[in-house]
């Protein structure tokens, strides 16, 4: 989600260098502005309850002195404006209201007094101003608020600065520039400085009369509010207007500008304004997305032509991809993500990588960890991944390293459109309110992570966004024969298309399998069956009928140690739209031309033989007209006499054969979940 407004650079977010403090200002003028001018704070997080635990102890001593004594944190500037009234810019505010860690704003006085704020009076985000009062506390002094102002006079900044007491910085009005949504009003242009906290301050004459709020720096020029808006605001109400553009990171399309509008009676305490502005920002935000993927519906995958490379892919990784759209070609296509590799105590091990700015990680459970347990308690598995992933906090210029987030404060399942059951948890990181989103999924031997980590305010969009990032996520489901023993006995948490599985291994004497279409029945001549032997199953796509389905398209087992292999693979009839190499590959292996002709080559220091599974073929149909051929491939090292490698082959085509009346595959679903089940 992209908002059109603000253009302008926070004066929270600026980062010029601190002037000087001398001003032109009277004394007089000067004690009545700084007496009627405030800091915005929130409460510093505790430390000594933060759930975060670190490699080392935080070097607070290396932090200045005023900052770690100070209980709360500057984020900007306010001004009272009568007696019971103050106005500050609406941005200021905006982060804390979707903040889990800051629940509320206060001001503060030069003498370090706080107050909390009360009520919301008034607020207009598309003037980014906003009124309001606090609790325990009237106002002797205020600022006039003078209609108008002249080019070239003189004029001055009034704000926090740096969180280190305000300053009062010179200036003169230098013209107007058109507000930048729809050109409603000309903002204030003034050669006044402003340092990070001037957000919300006032911009006062020679006199300390108002001429405008403090909203943002661009290209060191401040821009303010002129106070005839201030005026022009709606008493009693809070009036949202914005023009919001949404996309998908997966995807290279977005939506057209769309208005966002609604408005809130006030005044109210801001705790429940903060609630019912949430509510407000979730249903906009589900109900645009939603109707982004809707309007897109034709084109996604695995939709239109555009997805029928993707659809025939075999997916051949044992590590998690994602399907996306080239932004060039706007063709679907399977990642080959770069993975990085870490390995952990006790025979674990982490891969991780990025994909659209959300982490995969596929974690290995180390031999003290039961597998199970890394559903069963999150925490177990987000500290594994702390130890092969460094995830760091600065304190005092150190990054130090976090051991641990402690337990999630949420933790709920979800089943994605392909009927992959996953995990949610959150996790809360007070010192930089930040959120930590997961969403975990059990394969064989451990589990693959989706990872993002967020603002606490930025977490409501990816309740939504994660879990559809998960439906164009390929997992693999791939470990070594004794993972899978303990895998299935999780059968809750197997994928709808693998639940009727069947799995019988007895080491050294036999292994029995049936998935969706294929049988295997296997004894130690076939293949060495140790507990150590990896067994993958590669699920992708095909067709039945008119749908796209999730579906087993590749079940490949090699020995332990040994470069000695059988693949089994499921080849869909190209549609005409599919690329001309399909199309060729196809027709190559119809006609049993190499490698499918049974005879033995040798490649890569291994003797090879590969042969169409004539089992699997429908009935009436040739091999070119089949809707589907199944290949099966045979490696073993060394140099190995043809008439032993043709055995060899024909034992494993009589040990795989096709089932019938199996369950259904998932279907695939093109459009957006419903709304209500879109984020939680």
């Amino acid at each position: 989600m992209r908002l059109l407004t603000p253009l302008l650079l926070p004066c929270l977010l600026a980062a010029s260098a601190l002037l000087g403090q001398e001003t032109a200002l009277a004394p007089a003028v000067k004690a009545r502005v700084t007496e009627a001018s405030f800091e915005v704070v929130v409460a510093r997080p505790d430390p000594a309850k933060d759930p975060v635990s670190y490699e080392k102890d935080l070097p607070w001593d290396l932090v200045p002195f005023n900052l770690r004594n100070d209980p709360y944190i500057s984020i900007g500037t306010a001004f009272a404006v009568s007696k019971n009234e103050l106005v500050t810019a609406h941005h200021v505010f905006r982060s804390i209201h979707a903040s889990k860690g800051y629940t509320t704003c206060y001001i503060r006085d030069a003498k370090q007094k706080v107050w909390e704020v009360d009520r919301i009076l008034a607020l207009d985000e598309q003037r980014d101003v906003i009124r309001f009062s606090v609790k325990g506390r009237t106002f002797d002094r205020w600022l006039e608020l003078r209609p108008g102002f002249r080019e070239n006079e003189p004029v001055f900044t009034v704000g926090n600065a740096y969180g280190e007491g305000l300053v009062i910085r010179p200036g003169e009005v230098i013209g107007t520039l058109p507000e930048p949504m729809s050109g409603a009003w000309n903002l204030l242009k003034s050669s006044a400085g402003v340092n990070p906290g001037n957000s919300g301050g006032p911009l006062v004459d020679p006199q300390g009369r108002v001429v405008g709020v403090v909203l943002g720096k661009k290209d060191n020029i401040c821009y303010s509010l002129p106070t005839a808006e201030l005026k022009a605001m709606k008493p009693d109400m809070a009036a949202f207007f914005n023009k919001v553009t949404f996309s998908f990171s997966l995807f290279p399309e977005k939506s057209k500008a769309l208005e966002r509008v609604f408005n809130l009676p006030l005044p109210r305490p801001y705790p429940e304004l903060k609630q019912e502005i949430a509510v407000q920002e979730k249903t906009f935000y589900i109900q645009s997305m939603d109707a982004l993927f809707a309007s897109l519906r034709g084109e996604l995958f695995p939709e239109g032509e555009a997805s029928e490379a993707a659809i025939g892919d075999i997916p051949t990784s044992g590590k998690p991809e994602v399907i996306f759209r080239d932004t060039t070609t706007k063709m679907w296509t399977i990642s080959g993500l770069e993975y990085k590799k870490n390995d952990l105590p006790k025979n674990g091990r982490l891969l991780y990588a990025q994909a659209n700015n959300v982490y995969l990680f596929l974690l290995r459970h180390p031999d003290d960890v039961a597998v199970g347990d890394l559903l069963a308690k999150p925490r177990t598995a987000m500290d594994l991944l702390l130890k092969g992933a460094r995830v760091t906090r600065t304190v005092g210029g150190q990054d130090i390293r976090v051991t641990s987030f402690g337990d999630p404060y949420q933790v709920q399942p979800h089943v994605d459109r392909l009927g992959r059951p996953w995990q949610q948890a959150i996790w809360f990181t007070p010192y930089d309110d930040g959120s930590v989103l997961t969403y975990t999924t059990l394969i064989p031997g451990g589990v693959v992570m989706a990872v993002k980590f967020v603002d606490s305010s930025s977490l409501m969009p990816w309740l939504y966004d994660l879990p559809k990032f998960l439906d164009y996520t390929y997992i693999p489901y791939a470990g070594e024969l004794r993972d899978w023993v303990e895998y299935l006995k999780h059968r809750d948490r197997l994928p709808s298309a693998l639940k009727d599985m069947t799995f019988d291994f007895k080491e050294g004497k036999h292994l029995r399998l049936q998935a969706l279409w294929t049988r295997l029945d296997l004894d130690s001549s076939q293949v060495d069956l140790s507990p150590k032997a990896f067994l993958i199953l590669n699920m992708g796509f095909s067709r039945k009928g008119g749908d796209v389905v999730w579906d087993l398209r590749r079940v490949s087992i090699s020995e332990d140690e040994e470069d000695n292999y059988f693949v089994l693979l499921k080849h869909l009839h190209p549609t005409p739209n599919m690329p001309d190499g399909e199309q060729k590959s196809w027709k190559e292996i119809a006609k049993q031309r190499h490698p499918y002709t049974r005879r033995t080559f040798e490649e890569e220091g291994a003797s090879r033989i590969a042969a169409v599974h004539p089992a699997f073929l429908k009935a009436g149909t040739t091999n070119a007209d089949s809707p589907d051929l199944f290949t099966l491939y045979l490696a073993r090292v060394g140099k190995v006499d043809d008439k032993e490698m043709q055995a060899r082959l024909q034992a494993l085509l009589r040990a795989i054969t096709p089932v019938t009346g199996t369950s259904e595959a998932q279907v695939v679903q093109a459009h957006a979940p419903a709304a209500h089940n879109a984020a939680k």
